[in-house]
């Protein structure tokens, strides 16, 4: 699918709003906490907006001593169509 540039944000701007650095969302790719995200024809990362409440809740599960595994799980079971509050 592609997106559109009204409906997607480069990682600068996802950075930016959810108050972490550029270099933490390829982090993030690489652990599996975010998707890979689609490309630009220039080959920019092109998140949807509902990227940065991920991102934000990442940041506040760390803050509360969670592990990025812990997260990592509560997320696929969100992403599974699961409800994580009960596993936790």
């Amino acid at each position: 699918m592609i997106m559109h540039s009204q409906d997607s944000l480069k990682a600068g701007a996802v950075a930016k709003a959810a108050g972490v650095g550029v270099q933490t969302l390829h982090y993030y790719e690489r652990l599996g906490l975010l998707q890979k995200p689609k490309r630009s024809a220039t080959n920019y990362r092109l998140y949807a907006p509902e990227v940065i409440r991920r991102v934000q809740f990442i940041k506040k599960a760390q803050a509360i001593g969670m592990t990025l595994e812990e997260t990592k799980q509560i997320l696929d079971l969100k992403d599974h169509g699961r409800e994580p509050c009960r596993q936790v």
